[in-house]
């Protein structure tokens, strides 16, 4: 390389001095014409010639150095070639078709041809957006490679170098470390004072047992670590890669559980809650403990396992025991009491296109805040449907309630220090009638009956959240039943009682004995039977719409029925709710959901008879509700697009059984 320069200096040098000497020439040759006008046709011929050999000089010597250059090009083109090919890393050059036109020997002998092609592909699209770019695969042996892909220029031609890195002992380390990462568990035994109120001790012994032994055998068959903390609550510590197995067998403990009472006849179930990706022990058992809450307010009988910023459920087939003691309202009534003492005045939400439940629970609270002196205000949807309406007039007659209703618009103008906002038949920030304003309270109160899912209000001063009550309207009576001095007018109690006939469907889904204990305390207060019956009646339009939707139902998997309706009624959500009702009435039918569209949301209305659960199919597709009666809500697609996602839905829950 030292003699190359050296003579490219020469060169350089010869070619400089020839140009030097040619314009020297020419020079003299200018002068002497100008001394001498007589030797014109000379200088000029001498010029010309001048001129001439100039030119052919300089195209002699710039084919001379194209030629050292590809000389030069061609020696270091063989020596990086032989070059790479001595370096023990697969290396291959791959030409713009994505062809292989060279490739070194340990490539030869490891990575299969397909392998080399695809992952070149795959590098090819990612290098038009960045220089350098890597994908790791592995070659179909267990093995795994990075291949690490870069354009260069040869003299002839341009190509991909993609180097392939072997990161198999570092991908098992990280698979190991992965694995072995320590998940911490909360395991909760559903209802065990009220499973096990009025047995013997031996009796409560044998079931104790049964069930810790249960449990024990399942942790340990999982090679993890279980400590008892609570005569209805253990901790569970087990590495990751057994969460996996009990995730692939669906939480099989929940149903061997639920043998157990099959063969006592007791309704006992347990919950899970699990986590694993949070960086610290404690972190891991806070997001379980969240998991935990999570499963039982979803009705209990399941799993729920936080994996980052989402939840997986299992199980989940119970209903939701009715819970026979009311210590829980009784406490709930005095704190709610002492949190409305604090503040200054009360807001009270409920969701997005309010419903009958909504204004009745909304209407029991806002009883409660003016039995204790303070003011309060209900903010209302502006798009609320006809039903919703007509109770809303039929309480504005009573001249108390003239001013209380307010729209989203009039509460932005409201100032909230120290304010209360109760939120009611509702858990979740996105179905608020005013989601934006949320943030706005220190003090919130969460009263919902609805099972509870992935998004919660959890800043929340007071939770008072049972999925076993038939609507927000029975808790918020129980409330009522438990503070002094409150009597309701005979509308403010067909409001309450109305909330709970619409929710329970007259009286045929979800109604316990603490239902009925509170419709009976409403009727003291001279409940008109036929008023409340006239708030559900519909015009003769709409009893045809429903009955279209009825009749253009089609059946999937032989128990369910489908149907849509493309027709845009002012109360088409509430028809559609009512003809999946109906809908059931059909023999046969075990399940029935009937999609409409308001705007541009396809809305989605579920009802079982119990042995499918519609919350469970409906989830899936950003829903939520209850395991007999569920809704969904999806934007920005068409009827027939929300169908197909409802299909898919459902056929998943089929194989999943």
């Amino acid at each position: 390389m030292g003699n190359v320069n050296k003579n490219k200096v020469i060169d350089l040098k010869n070619f400089s001095t020839r140009l030097v000497i040619l314009s020297l020439i020419t020079v003299i040759s200018v002068i002497i014409l100008l001394v001498n006008p007589e030797t014109l046709y000379i200088d000029l011929l001498v010029i010309l010639v001048i001129t001439l050999l100039s030119i052919y000089i300089c195209i002699k010597e710039m084919r001379s150095r194209n030629l050292r250059i590809q000389e030069l090009s061609k020696s270091v083109d063989i020596v990086l070639k032989d070059s790479l090919n001595l370096i023990d890393i697969p290396m291959v050059m791959m030409n713009e078709k994505n062809q292989i036109i060279w490739q070194n020997s340990v490539s030869k002998h490891i990575l299969p041809k397909e392998y080399i092609i695809d992952v070149s592909y795959k590098l090819e699209k990612m290098l038009k957006q960045s220089e350098t770019a890597s994908v790791i695969e592995d070659i179909g042996n267990g093995e795994v490679y990075a291949g690490i892909g870069n354009y260069i220029k040869f003299s002839n031609f341009n190509c991909m170098l993609v180097s392939f890195i072997n990161k198999t002992d570092e991908n098992n380390l990280k698979e190991a470390l992965e694995n072995t990462k320590m998940a911490v568990g909360m395991i909760f035994i559903d209802n065990y004072e009220e499973t096990l109120q009025g047995l013997n001790e031996i009796k409560k012994a044998e079931i104790s047992s049964q069930l810790s032994k249960m449990i024990m055998e399942w942790v340990l068959d999982n090679n993890g670590v279980l400590t008892k903390v609570d005569k209805d609550k253990y901790v569970m510590f087990v590495e990751k890669q057994y969460v996996d197995q009990m995730e692939k067998s669906t939480f099989d403990i929940l149903e061997r559980v639920r043998n157990i009472t099959d063969e006592t006849k007791l309704p006992i179930t347990i919950s899970i809650g699990m986590s694993y990706n949070e960086p610290t022990i404690n972190e891991r058992y806070v997001a379980s403990t969240s998991a935990l809450d999570i499963a039982l307010g979803r009705g209990g009988d399941q799993a729920v396992i936080k994996k980052d910023k989402k939840f997986d459920f299992y199980g989940g087939s119970n209903i939701g025991l009715e819970k026979t003691s009311r210590v829980r309202a009784r406490t709930i009534a005095q704190a709610l009491r002492e949190i409305i003492n604090k503040s200054d005045k009360v807001y009270i939400m409920g969701h997005k296109n309010s419903d009958i439940d909504c204004i009745g629970a909304a209407v029991g609270i806002y009883k409660i805040v003016k039995s204790l002196g303070k003011e309060a205000n209900i903010v209302i949807d502006a798009k609320c449907n006809s039903s919703t309406k007509s109770i809303i007039n039929k309480i504005k007659t009573i001249s108390e309630y003239e001013n209380v209703f307010i729209t989203v618009s009039e509460m932005k103008k409201q100032d909230f220090t120290n304010s209360l906002l109760v939120v009611v038949d509702t858990h979740k920030k996105s179905y608020l009638t005013n989601p934006e304003v949320l943030d706005s309270f220190e003090k919130v109160v969460v009263i919902d009956h609805h099972r509870r899912g992935p998004e919660f209000i959890d800043n929340a001063l007071l939770t008072y959240h049972e999925i076993y009550a038939s609507s927000a309207s029975e808790l918020v009576t129980e409330l009522l039943m438990y503070l002094d001095n409150i009597k309701l007018t005979s509308i403010e109690a067909e409001s309450l009682y109305a909330g709970i006939v619409i929710d329970t469907k007259n009286f045929i889904f979800k109604t316990g004995v603490r239902t009925f204990e509170v419709a009976a305390y409403l009727k003291k207060y001279g409940i008109d039977l036929t008023e409340v019956k006239q708030l559900f009646q519909n015009d003769f339009e709409t009893y045809v719409a429903k009955v279209e939707i009825v009749k253009n139902a089609e059946i999937v998997h032989s128990q369910i029925a489908i149907s849509i309706s493309e027709e845009e009624y002012d109360d088409m959500p509430i028809i559609a709710a009512q003809a999946a009702d109906e809908l059931l009435s059909i023999a046969g039918i075990f399940a029935s959901f009937v999609l409409c569209k308001v705007d541009d949301v396809v809305m989605i209305s579920g009802r079982s008879m119990g042995d499918i659960n519609v919350q469970s199919i409906l989830e899936k597709i950003g829903g939520g509700g209850h395991l007999s009666f569920a809704g969904a809500q999806i934007a920005g697609v068409s009827i027939e697009e929300a169908k197909k996602k409802l299909i898919e839905s459902i056929d998943e829950y089929y194989k999943k059984d």
